[in-house]
């Protein structure tokens, strides 16, 4: 019987072909140490960063056959909070708009390809206890990404990579870029079938990010460049068109961190999480 439910599972995921998508998702994490240039991490006294963030976000499939390939397009409005707490006071951004990212894309088989543009909504800094919940720049997102089945398809092997490219911000009279991002994730997972309709799934993501050198009024910082290593597990549970999902890791405007292994001129990540929903017909 168990192989029978296990079929037919697999039989309606195959088959099953979405048009439309909605989802949510919130994250928090609390940060209270960094990597410095050496690698080595330099504790906050006293001093946590918290991240509060909360995500919208729809796509709408183009083209969706049963079998071939797949076109869609899509938005994610993002708001976030960060709050930066010490012995002088709290700085707060508020919780408001971080960003408006407008994107498209294509899969054919295990292969997937997207681009996007990401318009910053953060605010500006313009009062001593205010704190800023973005970098006030625009960008440009490219991935290409892979997803490759195993055990009768309950299995996967998945691996992406992301470039961010930002433009240049001027404010106040000063040009700045803080950098363009590098993203590699390599992970797996594997689900369970519990009915004809539901399953359960478990996997785990290494992740790989990569921020190059800052610069101000045209000068370049040879030594702001920025790396960081960390692993992510996540767990799913999905039941006809609803899916909900919790990640222990967390997301800035750029993309996640999980439990950080090692790094440099970044964060020391370590708990944090982001649950979802999302609904799909």
């Amino acid at each position: 019987m168990k192989r029978i439910f296990t079929m037919m599972f697999l039989f309606i995921s195959f088959a099953y072909a979405e048009k439309f998508l909605a989802g949510l998702d919130l994250g928090y994490s609390s940060i209270n140490a960094e990597y410095d240039s050496t690698g080595n991490v330099k504790e906050w006294q006293n001093s946590p960063l918290s991240i509060l963030n909360l995500g919208l976000v729809g796509k709408y499939y183009i083209l969706s056959p049963e079998i071939g390939p797949k076109v869609y397009i899509g938005s994610k409005f993002k708001f976030s909070q960060y709050k930066l707490s010490s012995s002088s006071g709290s700085f707060s951004s508020g919780f408001s708009p971080q960003q408006l990212l407008l994107f498209f894309g294509g899969s054919l088989m295990f292969v997937n390809a997207k681009a996007g543009f990401q318009l910053d909504l953060g605010p500006k800094v313009d009062d001593f206890n205010e704190y800023p919940n973005s970098d006030r720049q625009n960008a440009i997102f490219l991935g290409l990404g892979a997803k490759v089945p195993f055990a009768g398809m309950l299995g996967d092997f998945h691996a992406n990579l992301d470039y961010v490219l930002t433009f240049e911000k001027t404010e106040n009279n000063i040009k700045y870029d803080n950098g363009d991002y590098l993203f590699v994730m390599v992970g797996g997972g594997y689900k369970f079938g519990l009915s004809e309709l539901a399953s359960f799934g478990i996997g785990l993501d290494l992740i790989y990010r990569l921020r190059t050198n800052a610069s101000l009024n045209g000068q370049i910082d040879k030594n702001s460049s920025g790396n960081n290593l960390s692993l992510m597990p996540y767990a799913s549970y999905k039941t006809g068109p609803l899916s909900v999902w919790l990640k222990l890791g967390f997301s800035d405007e750029y993309g996640y961190y999980g439990f950080s292994v090692t790094g440099k001129n970044d964060y020391a990540t370590r708990l944090g999480f982001t649950a979802g929903v999302k609904f799909s017909y």
